[in-house]
C-alpha cells in the first residue's frame, strides 16, 4: 500500500471504520452517526474552500476514495457519547510530536494510564485511539437507558442553544431534542469530574505540566510544552463538533503547514488512528506510519463499536453526586447571567482599572483574545479572586462574545451562552475542588507564558487569588 487511498480500500478498514460509526460499510445511510466529516489536503487542491468538509452518511466511500481523514459527528442517533481527548502540545514548537514521537508520547504516558484506571474504576468499557498527538477515549450511554435518564436529570440546555436545537439548519437534518441536549450537557459534567480525578492521579508522575484545554504554560528548554486533556467539545452545542474515527488517517501536519513547518509537512508521512489494544508504545508508534501493518491490525482487532456503558455510568454518575465538583456546579447553576437589556447597567459598568492590565485587555478586544483558554482561565481566578460569582463572571464573556466585535459568522452556528458557560465552569471548579493551586497565577509565569502586556505595571496577580 503506497497511499492513503489504497489503504481505505482494505476492506477490514473500512468495516472498523463503519462500525465505529455505528453501522457497516454497505449500509452507510444507516449509521448512528448523524453526520461525517472529511479533511485532507486534496480537498484544498480540488479548490474548496477549506480543507475540511462536512457531508452527509451517505457520501462515506467519497470521504475515503478521496484519501481524508474521516471524522464522524458527536451527535449519535442512539447514543450520547462520551471523549475524553488528550494530547501534547507546544506552543512554541508546533510540529514536536511528529518529529520525536517516541518522547512525546512518553510524556503522555501518566495521564494516560490514570485515565484508564479512573474508566476502569467505574467499570466503563471505552475505545482508546492512539491519534497523530495523542489519545481519544471513546464511550457511549444508549438513549432512554436508566443511565440516560440520570443524565437528562443533571443537564442543563440555555435558551439560545435550545432554540438552535429545535430550528434545524445547515448539517442539521432534524431537530437536536431537548432531552438529548441535556444528556449531552451532563456528560460534559461528568467526563470533568472524571478528567479532574486523573489529572490529581498523574501529577506527580508527570515531568511536564497537564492542563485541561490547550492552557499555555511557563517556557522549558523545549518550549512551552505541555499534556492538554481537552474537553472543548462540551462546549459547543452537540450537533457542531465531531471525532476522528478508529482507523482513520492522520494528515493534520500535511494542511497545518504554518503550524508544524514545511520540512515537518514535507517528510513525515500520511500517518493512521489506531486502536490501542494491548500493543506496546514501540509497536504503536510503528504501526502509525505504515498502511499495511495498519490494515492487518483492522483485520486482527476485532469489530470496532463504540461500547455501551450504562451500568458503568450509573457508579460513575453515584460518586459524582458526593463530590466537591458537583456541589459547585450546584452553585453554579444557582443563578443566571443578567438579561442582555441590563448589560448597560451592570457588565458593561465593570471598571477595567480594578484589574491587572493583562485580564482587562482580553475583556477590552475580545477578538481573539476571549478565545484563548489561558486569557479566560486568568479572568475566572481574577475576577473569583474579587469576588464575583462564576456564572457573572461568563455572563460577562458572554456580553462580550454577543457585541460585533468581527466574529466570523458571528455566534450563528456555535452558541456564546454556551461557549462562555463551559469554560468558566470548567476553570471555577478546578479552584473550588483544589485542583488549581494558583501555583502560576503570578506576574513571572504570566510572563514565562508570553501572556504579561507590561511588566511592572503597578499591580501583582498574585493578589487576586
Amino acid at each position: 500500500m503506497l497511499n492513503q487511498v489504497e489503504y481505505y480500500q482494505n476492506s477490514d478498514v473500512r468495516n472498523r471504520i463503519a462500525e465505529y460509526c455505528g453501522g457497516t460499510a454497505d449500509q452507510p445511510d444507516q449509521f448512528t452517526a448523524e453526520y461525517l466529516v472529511g479533511y485532507g489536503e486534496s480537498l484544498v487542491w480540488d479548490g474548496k474552500p477549506s480543507e475540511y468538509e462536512s457531508v452527509s452518511k451517505s457520501d462515506f466511500h467519497w470521504i475515503l476514495d478521496k484519501g481524508l481523514d474521516i471524522f464522524r459527528s458527536n451527535w449519535d442517533r442512539a447514543s450520547t457519547l462520551g471523549i475524553i481527548d488528550i494530547e501534547y502540545f507546544n506552543m512554541d514548537f508546533g510540529g514536536e510530536t511528529y518529529l520525536n514521537p517516541g518522547r512525546c508520547f512518553e510524556l503522555i504516558e501518566p495521564i494516560r494510564y490514570a485515565l484508564k484506571s479512573a474508566f476502569q474504576r467505574y467499570e466503563i468499557p471505552f475505545v482508546e485511539i492512539m491519534t497523530g498527538q495523542g489519545y481519544h477515549f471513546t464511550t457511549r450511554v444508549v438513549r432512554n437507558s436508566a443511565a440516560d435518564a440520570e443524565l437528562i436529570s443533571l443537564g442543563r440546555v440555555n435558551d439560545s442553544v435550545a432554540g438552535k436545537y429545535a430550528h434545524p439548519k445547515g448539517r442539521r437534518s432534524r431537530p437536536v431534542s431537548r432531552s438529548h441536549g441535556q444528556s449531552f450537557d451532563a456528560m460534559g459534567r461528568l467526563m470533568e469530574f472524571l478528567s479532574q480525578d486523573a489529572i490529581r492521579d498523574a501529577c506527580s508522575q508527570s515531568s511536564i505540566p497537564i492542563v485541561t484545554t490547550d492552557v499555555a504554560v511557563g517556557r522549558s528548554k523545549r518550549g512551552r510544552e505541555a499534556i492538554s486533556v481537552d474537553l472543548s467539545m462540551y462546549g459547543d452545542p452537540i450537533h457542531m463538533r465531531d471525532v476522528r474515527t478508529a482507523f482513520s488517517t492522520h494528515q493534520k501536519h500535511k494542511v497545518m503547514r504554518h503550524k508544524v513547518g514545511d520540512e515537518i509537512a514535507r517528510n513525515i508521512p500520511v500517518q493512521t488512528c489506531i486502536p490501542t489494544g494491548e500493543l506496546s508504545l514501540k509497536d504503536r508508534l510503528e504501526m502509525r506510519r505504515h498502511f499495511q501493518l495498519t490494515s492487518e491490525w483492522a483485520a486482527a482487532s476485532g469489530p470496532m463499536k463504540i461500547p455501551s456503558a450504562n451500568a458503568g455510568f450509573l457508579n460513575l454518575i453515584d460518586e459524582y453526586r458526593k463530590s466537591r465538583l458537583f456541589e459547585f456546579h450546584r452553585y453554579f447553576d444557582s443563578t443566571e447571567h443578567d438579561p442582555w437589556n441590563v448589560w448597560p447597567r451592570t457588565y458593561d459598568k465593570f471598571d477595567l482599572r480594578t484589574i491587572p492590565p493583562c485580564v482587562a485587555f482580553a475583556l477590552q478586544q475580545p477578538n481573539p483574545h476571549l478565545l484563548k483558554p489561558t486569557n479566560l482561565q486568568a479572568l475566572t481566578r481574577t475576577l473569583m479572586g474579587i469576588g464575583w460569582h462564576p456564572k457573572h463572571i461568563a455572563g460577562l464573556v458572554r456580553s462580550k462574545f454577543e457585541r460585533p466585535y468581527g466574529w466570523e459568522g458571528g455566534w450563528q452556528k456555535y452558541d456564546a451562552t454556551t461557549r462562555a458557560d463551559f469554560y468558566i465552569r470548567l476553570f471555577a471548579g478546578q479552584i473550588w475542588t483544589g485542583l488549581d493551586q494558583h501555583l502560576d497565577h503570578n506576574c513571572i509565569s504570566h510572563q514565562q507564558k508570553g501572556y504579561c502586556l507590561r511588566p511592572f505595571c503597578g499591580y501583582s496577580l498574585g493578589d487576586y487569588r
